[in-house]
């Protein structure tokens, strides 16, 4: 048995995540580096709600990044004679099932209880956070921050939007509200406006609406009609950070950081440092793009 997957010739129930397929490796490689082990169970090859998992929660690369990151990824196939069978009978799991996630530690115990019966990128990030908090390992903030794109994606966000005298600048000044997770320059017919995405456990709207009025903004009704500008993110978009696959989450607290003098290095994964090294590197690159505006629709697209 193949001790590891390879993402560029793996079968799609899998994502793109590199998982290990042998389970006393696993937790042997666990208790080296004190990572709680992510126990896959999937089908392989499987049904569609079984290739859904992997093609939806699996494959958004800071998904990938956050398990591959914080995790040790194992594999087990829950439809193949053997060792996987072997495990499947080991955590009391069922032959030819739907997709289940334990999360154990080096010996194999579960940490907290198992991931079941629901097959969203969300349920499986607020799995993966609740582990790290009850062992008190910090949250990277790319990880973070990827946590506020999902709720965005699932509609646990709310959303407003303010008509301003300059969009560029009032991008930064609602997204540095700490409640407000993404903000986007627009327009509706004429007016330029700023839409804005909050928690609304962490302030209400009116409170925002205070908040926004006394930075200069204007209270807008009627919202129909609304469409993005073609240079959101106005400040990333004049820096070398545009080349980077990033959340939306991630390119705000970026779009923020450049012009107040902040580190927006701080809010990269580790990959997407080593490819913004790479960038800073490389020549012609003079931060012009003719398809800005697909280019950044492209990188926070969730599938």
């Amino acid at each position: 048995m193949q001790t590891r997957t390879d993402p560029r010739n793996q079968n799609i129930e899998l994502g793109k995540v590199t998982w290990l397929r042998d389970h006393d490796e696993a937790l042997r490689l666990s208790e080296l580096t004190g990572k709680p082990v992510l126990l896959f169970f999937q089908e392989i090859p499987g049904c569609a709600t079984c290739v859904n998992f992997g093609r939806d929660v699996l494959s958004y690369h800071q998904m990938v990044e956050f398990i591959e990151n914080e995790f040790v990824p194992l594999a087990i196939f829950n439809n193949i004679p053997g060792k996987d069978k072997d495990v499947l009978a080991m955590y009391n799991e069922r032959s030819w099932n739907n997709p289940v996630a334990h999360f154990v530690d080096f010996r194999g115990r579960d940490i907290i209880p198992k991931l079941a019966n629901n097959y969203k990128p969300l349920s499986m990030y607020n799995k993966m956070v609740e582990v790290l908090d009850k062992l008190g390992t910090p949250i990277p903030k790319y990880a973070a921050l990827l946590g506020e794109d999902l709720k965005m994606e699932y509609g646990e966000l709310k959303s407003t939007i303010y008509e301003t005298p300059c969009f560029w600048s009032g991008e930064t000044s609602m997204a540095l509200h700490p409640a407000v997770k993404y903000t986007e320059a627009g327009w509706i017919k004429h007016a330029e406006v700023v839409k804005v995405f909050f928690d609304d456990s962490q302030v209400s709207l009116g409170d925002l609406n205070s908040y926004a009025t006394n930075e200069g903004f204007f209270l807008i009704d009627d919202h129909r009609g609304y469409r993005i500008d073609e240079r959101p993110q106005y400040y990333l978009s004049k820096s070398p950070f545009k080349f980077l696959r990033l959340g939306k989450a991630q390119r705000s607290q970026i779009n923020v950081a450049i012009p107040y003098g902040g580190e927006p290095e701080q809010y990269l994964s580790p990959r997407q440092k080593v490819q913004y090294e790479d960038i800073l590197k490389a020549s012609g690159h003079n931060g012009k793009s003719k398809n800005y505006k697909q280019d950044t629709f492209n990188s926070c697209y969730w599938n």
